[in-house]
This record gives structure tokens, sequence and C-alpha cells, in this order.
């Protein structure tokens, strides 16, 4: 009740009180003065408690809608703690039912991040060594195994606003710090080229690179520092971490429905590292699921290499559904039946080298005789280092399965996590 209100009332009842003792002489002559003003001080007091009635009356109307408040708050924090009790044993038992769900996932990798962060650390007092043996001006060419293919210096076109400015005015100290401090901040970011189905030019799958970002956001380059993190025992680490940046990335890319899928380079580093390719094995096992999108890419040269136990781990992977492809071939005397027999489902010659006159391999073989055999036995051949429109055409008289190469798209680097 507003303040004018409990005026009005008062003057209302205290008019009609002085009223009574007024007129009430005046109307009935046989009432005494005494008998008029004590009436008119009952009817002040029973005006004074109806008035308190009614402002309790109030009172208690405002109490009993506060109270519906509170149970209706009440009720709704007692569902969102049943909620919150729901998620929170949801949680504690994903990680034993084995349901992939989001926090398994993070145990195992965290599992394999750091076993890598082991590797980085492992290799940390042979830095000043490695730094102090080779030249300061020796021009780095890079091993064949990680790069996307060109023997030289990235190109120009690189250098656009899809890849950040590239760091050659490091020395090898510099360029050790960039490496070591990338790795141990997670700086090692995935650049994706376009695999594309011929002669439709349809993009289906990606092959992803590694770039090393340092501090100042520029970038190290495969053809930079390759030699280098070999020679310091960091390639397996950066090979390593770019496996598993190439999972989280098709995990997230497949909650979008996307259909294409990543070609994976595994170094002959990596397969000589027992210890963490088994961990790796176990890694994808969790991840089986994305076997459909993830092709691993080895060199020709570390499958050469290879011994029992690493062909049970490949068979293991095969089992689960991986598909493989043998890349950087020199020697093209390969036992593609072999090659079926162990999942093989691609196989990557230079461009240049599909079309060299003459004989390809020690045997003789030619390209349209290469692409029948690996045809019979379901292999595909996929032409890289396409530059132009000219060795296209040519490339597509021998009935190339697939293509790549910069006259398909540059390396970019990935953006999916945003």
């Amino acid at each position: 009740m507003t303040p004018l209100r409990h005026a009005t009332f008062l003057v209302l009842y205290a008019g009609l009180a002085a009223a009574v003792v007024s007129l009430t002489p005046r109307l009935l002559p046989a009432i005494a003065p005494t008998e008029a003003a004590i009436g008119g001080a009952v009817v002040f007091v029973l005006g004074l408690l109806l008035h308190e009635v009614l402002v309790r009356r109030g009172q208690v109307a405002i109490l009993i809608a506060q109270v519906g408040w509170l149970r209706d708050a009440y009720s709704h924090a007692g569902r969102e703690l049943s909620r919150l009790s729901d998620a929170v044993d949801l949680l504690h038992a994903a990680p034993r039912e084995g349901d992939g769900d989001e926090v398994g996932e993070v145990v195992a990798e965290v599992k394999v991040l750091q076993s890598l962060i082991e590797q980085l650390y492992a290799n940390r007092a042979d830095d000043a060594k490695v730094a102090a043996a080779a030249p300061r001006a020796r021009a780095m060419s890079p091993p064949a195994a990680a790069d996307e293919g060109r023997a030289t210096v990235p190109s120009p076109a690189e250098q656009t606003q899809a890849m950040p400015p590239v760091a050659r005015d490091l020395d090898e100290r510099g360029m050790l710090d960039a490496l070591r401090d990338g790795l141990r901040e997670r700086r090692v970011e995935i650049a994706l080229q376009p695999i594309v189905s011929l002669p439709q030019r349809k993009r289906r799958y990606y092959e992803s690179f590694s770039r090393v970002r340092a501090s100042d956001s520029r970038i190290l380059m495969p053809a930079q520092y390759l030699d280098l993190a070999e020679r310091a025992g960091l390639i397996t680490a950066i090979d390593n971490l770019l496996l598993f940046r190439c999972v989280q990335l098709l995990r997230k890319i497949r909650q979008h429905n996307a259909s294409f899928g990543f070609f994976c380079n595994i170094s002959r580093h990596t397969l000589a590292d027992r210890s963490f390719f088994r961990d790796f094995v176990k890694f994808m096992t969790d991840n089986a699921g994305l076997a459909s999108g993830i092709v691993f890419e080895f060199p020709q040269r570390a499958l050469a290499d290879q011994d029992a136990a690493l062909r049970r781990d490949l068979d293991e992977l095969a089992r689960l559904g991986f598909r493989y492809s043998i890349d950087q071939v020199t020697d093209l005397n390969l036992d593609i039946a072999d090659l079926a027999a162990r999942h093989f489902r691609f196989v990557k010659v230079d461009a240049s080298r599909l079309l060299r006159p003459g004989p390809l391999g020690a045997v003789g073989i030619a390209p349209a005789q290469l692409k029948r055999r690996l045809d019979s036995h379901g292999l595909d051949l996929i032409a890289s280092k396409v530059e132009t429109e000219s060795v296209l055409v040519e490339l597509l008289e021998l009935n190339i399965d697939f293509g790549q190469g910069y006259l398909f798209g540059e390396p970019r680097l990935s953006r999916a996590e945003g």
C-alpha cells in the first residue's frame, strides 16, 4: 500500500470519528457530548484496526507470491542438480566403457603427446653438438621423406595469404631453437595439398605436410629444417606430432560429414622407433572409426628395411581398415602382387618419371604396362609434381587415376580447427 493510500484511509476514518463527535449531540440531544466523544473514539479505533487488517492482508499476499517464486526456483535447481549428477556419472563411466567419446580420446591423446615430449627432451643435450658440427652457411637439402615433392626451396606460390612468411634469416642455432620451441609449444601445423581424381580434377584426398611456426609467427619449411632436425634427433618427434595432428583434424572434419580423407606420411624414422610406433598402433586402434579417411604413406626406402615385427604392426592396422600408399618410388621394379596383399592401394610416382622417354625401371616396364599391372591388382597410380597443363595432357593419355601438384593446388595451412 502506498503512502497516499495510507493517508487517504487515515483521513477517512479520522473524519468519520470527528463527525460522530460533532454531529451526534445535535442529531440525538439525549446523548451527552461525553458519550459522543467516546463513540468517536470507538469509530477511530475501528477504522485504525480495519486499516491494519488491510495492510497485513497486502503483506501476506506478497509473502505468498514470494514463497511461490522460491518453490519454483527450488524445483528448477533440483532439476539442474539431477542433470549435473547424471553428467558427472557419465563422465566417470566413459573411459571404463570405452565408447569412444571425447574423454577416452583425450586420454589416448595425452599418452601420445607424452611420448613426443619425452623424445623432444631426450635430445636436448645434443643441440650444441649438432649446431657446431655443420657449417652455418651450408644449404640444407631436405630428405625426400617428408616434403611435398619439390627438391628446391618452396616456390613463390607458397608466399600467399594462405601461408605466413617463411623465416629465411635464421642460422642453424636459431633454427634449432625455433624447432625445439615449436615442438614443446605444439606449433607444428598441418599444410594440406589436394590429390585430385583424373580427368575430373575432383578433390578426393589431401596430403598433409608439416609446417613449424616460429615464435614471431613466421614458418619454417621442411626444405629448411629436415636435415638439421634429423641430425638433432628431432625428426621423429616432428613426424609423430604430424601424424597425431592429422588424426585430430580428420576427427573434427568428420563431425561435418566430410567425404574426403588424408594421406599421412610415415617416415623411416618413425618406423624405426618401435616403442612409439607400437603406441601409435594402439592409438589408431582406439580411432579405428577413422580408417576409411586415412591413408598411411611410406617411402619406398622405409619399406625395403622393414622387419617381421613392423610387418605385423602394419598387418594389424590393415585389419582395422587402414590403407597404405608407397611414395618416393625410385626403383620401379615393384612386386605389385605383394603390395596388394599387404593392403597397399596407391603407388605414387613423379610425373617426370612417368613421362620420361623409354622404359621404366630395371626390367623395362613401360608406363602403360605399369598401369595395367596396377589395375589388375586393384592399385591406383598417383602422378605427383604435376606443374603444368601440358604435363597433365600427356598424363591423361596414360589413364592416370589421381594427380597431385601445384597445378591442382598448393599446400595451405589447415583452418579446419576454427
